[in-house]
């Protein structure tokens, strides 16, 4: 668990702690419920303030990737506190403004309710069970855009509605701040493509087997981002308006950036068939903590089909005075799939600190930990594994490592599961 993930389950903790004092009198099941709604109502306010994907929180939570499942865990946890608010009814004799507010703030309640029932099954659900049918992305997008407004709804309800506490107890001021936090959160998401991004123009589509490769200038302020970090990547045309992330493969000193992304769903694929020299780009990053400089003095770069892209962006930028000895396997189904060789055979001839390994399954037969061993320089239980690529492949190497005896000193990837 990291450290922004054990922040946030404790100040939601905190709320069911501080709704004890304000309800204890009543009964015990209105205390149960209250705890569960308090917690709710804090957890739906820490979720959107995670949506606007601060950079100051990454440190804490280890990257954007990482804050994304801590934003999917908290949604299911406030899925079953609500379920628990909905089926343990309060009972007691409360404060109420006035009767009018009361009963619209119980009927928003209900509202809310069902509301967040549905679309957090939607968002935690990604396709209906045993079938392949899966939610789009813009219509999953589009329906996640309406929780801010449901969160709206349950601030309406929980401030009005009739309870057992004033608005001077504890409780009571602490869920108006989360109330405002989580307001002013789902405020901010909503202009978020307009205040973070920046405005770019592409410049070059290279359009190889293994991948799109995308280049393009700014057009204005520049991004700023390092070697594997990734950004958020929209096009000013029908059909490519979403923003998707992808991993920079390249980010030079005058600003531009390019792109490698294989056609794999709609998206990707529009991109490829669609996308034009002179199309304008809104780009936003870069996200991630996904660079070497934060690893050992011995590493392993594996990367698999197109997780060679944050590799290729660190790989360029090598100048050999790093202090970090590192061999990179680049590992494809065939060699034509491969992207960017001509960047790693020339880092690899130029400097003494970088070695490149190209594996080819389609010759060279299925990759495996015996064959990572004996194809790098460095002993893998002397030194940190970076690993970008399928999950399957990384749970492979890592425990064919282990059986042989050559753990890596540790082992760093990205989560990259977004819709």
């Amino acid at each position: 668990m990291t450290t922004g993930t054990f922040l946030a389950w404790l100040l939601i903790g905190f709320a069911g702690l501080l709704a004890v004092p304000a309800v204890s009198h009543t009964n015990a099941e209105t205390t149960i419920s209250l705890m569960a709604s308090s917690m709710a109502f804090t957890a739906m306010g820490i979720a959107q303030f995670l949506a606007t994907r601060p950079p100051f929180v990454e440190r804490l939570f280890g990257g954007l990737d990482r804050i994304y499942r801590a934003h999917r865990s908290i949604g299911i946890g406030v899925l079953l506190l609500i379920a628990v608010h909905y089926i343990v009814t309060p009972n007691f004799k409360g404060l109420a403004l006035t009767s009018g507010l009361n009963e619209i703030a119980k009927d928003v309640g209900n509202y809310a309710f069902y509301g967040f029932v549905v679309l957090l099954l939607l968002s935690i659900v990604k396709t209906v069970p045993r079938t392949r049918i899966e939610l789009p992305y813009h219509l999953w997008r589009w329906t996640h855009r309406l929780i801010g407004l449901l969160f709206i709804m349950v601030a309406f309800h929980q401030t009005f509605i009739k309870r057992p506490y004033d608005g001077t107890a504890m409780l009571a001021i602490y869920l108006n701040l989360f109330a405002m936090l989580g307001t002013a959160s789902y405020l901010y998401t909503q202009l978020l493509p307009w205040i973070r991004t920046r405005r770019y123009e592409v410049t070059d589509i290279e359009r190889h087997e293994g991948a799109t490769i995308v280049s393009a200038r700014p057009l204005g302020w520049k991004l700023r981002a390092r070697p594997g970090q990734f950004g958020f990547f929209r096009v000013g045309k029908a059909g490519l308006r979403e923003p998707h992330p992808f991993t920079i493969a390249g980010l030079d000193e005058d600003g531009t950036v390019r792109f490698a992304i294989k056609p794999l769903g709609d998206f990707t694929r529009a991109v490829r068939e669609g996308l034009a020299v002179g199309d304008r780009l809104r780009l936003e990053g870069g996200y991630g903590r996904f660079n070497h400089r934060r690893g050992g003095k011995k590493q392993i770069w594996l990367a698999g089909g197109i997780g060679v892209t944050p590799f290729l962006a660190m790989a360029s930028r090598l100048k050999g005075d790093e202090g970090q000895d590192i061999q990179m396997v680049y590992c494809v189904r065939d060699k034509s799939e491969a992207i960017g060789l001509d960047t790693f055979l020339r880092q690899a001839e130029k400097l003494a600190n970088f070695n490149f390994v190209l594996h080819d399954s389609k010759t060279d037969g299925r990759l495996d930990a015996e064959r990572l061993a004996a194809a790098s320089a460095i002993d893998p239980g002397e030194a940190d594994l970076w690993f970008c690529g399928p999950p399957a492949l990384r749970k492979a190497i890592e425990s064919g490592l282990k059986a042989i005896g050559k753990k890596p000193k540790r082992v760093e990837f990205e989560r990259f599961e977004f819709r």
